[in-house]
């Protein structure tokens, strides 16, 4: 099986059961929240591996554990168990802990990149953590199982729609946009933002009671959710490149690590939940 029918069948069988899971909204949602801490956690184990891989010590075991505790906390948050001002002291913690645990780990010969690890420590625990928490917040909402629904498809639809245009009728297409990503092609990058503007404007029609906002803001969402997905996806691939690797893992079949199928995402929940936010006051 080759690696274009790899990601079919990856498509055709995740989606179902991914909506499967989304229809579930029992306790606001928390299968979606505890797969979201799952994914967290093994993301973050990705990104930590990869800067152990460009010869950056950071704390790969401890980081992987920390991570958990943002999307938790998030939920709890969400279901009305803890105040919104206890994220910054998340920050303040997870700040003092990558600037506190190398005094104790570290060799002294290896001081010298203390700040680079510290840096890449916070990065870690930033990315894609803080990013997947608007997913989280998400479920906090009245139609939160539609809002899931729509998010899915306005970022997996752009991905895949983008892969479809620039396999099937991206040869003749400038490539080259973007450094970071060569192969990228002029007709996948214009199939992707196409794909996100449908999804939003069908919503928009289909879904009055979640898509609050007039006509020209649903379709500018659509327009910035677009880029903001292919965006995601060349932020991880210029982690990647920086650390010298191909995938960020080997766990999702026919598409690498797992970060390499989320990283679509994490740009894009911010985007959507201000528009659901700002449309709702």
């Amino acid at each position: 099986m080759n690696n274009t029918q790899k990601r079919f069948l990856l498509f055709v069988l995740a989606l179902p059961i991914l909506a499967c899971l989304i229809l579930v909204s029992w306790q606001n949602h928390l299968i979606i929240n505890f797969l979201i801490m799952v994914i967290t956690v093994v993301g973050t184990n990705e990104v930590a591996n990869m800067f152990r891989k460009a010869g950056i010590s950071v704390p790969v075991t401890a980081l992987t554990a920390a991570s958990a505790i943002l999307p938790v906390v998030t939920y709890l948050i969400v279901i009305g168990v803890l105040p919104e001002s206890i994220i910054p002291l998340y920050f303040l913690l997870a700040g003092l802990f990558v600037l506190i645990f190398p005094i104790f780990t570290m060799a002294s010969v290896e001081f010298k990149g203390l700040i680079e690890a510290a840096a890449c420590s916070l990065i870690s625990l930033f990315y894609p953590g803080y990013f997947l928490t608007y997913i989280v917040r998400f479920t906090g909402f009245e139609h939160a199982t539609g809002i899931l629904i729509i998010f899915m498809l306005m970022v997996y639809l752009n991905d895949s729609n983008a892969w479809f245009m620039g396999v099937f009728f991206g040869k003749n297409s400038k490539r080259g946009l973007f450094a970071v990503s060569p192969n990228k092609s002029l007709i996948g990058f214009i199939g992707g933002i196409f794909a996100s503007c449908a999804v939003t404007i069908g919503a928009w029609f289909l879904f009055p009671d979640i898509m609050h906002g007039p006509l020209w803001m649903t379709v500018l969402l659509g327009l910035v959710a677009g880029m903001t997905t292919i965006l995601g996806d060349l932020i991880e691939s210029g982690i990647k490149r920086s650390a010298g690797v191909k995938d960020s893992g080997s766990i999702v079949m026919g598409r690498g690590g797992l970060l390499d199928s989320i990283d679509s995402l994490l740009l894009t929940g911010p985007v959507f939940f201000y528009y659901l936010y700002l449309t709702s006051l």
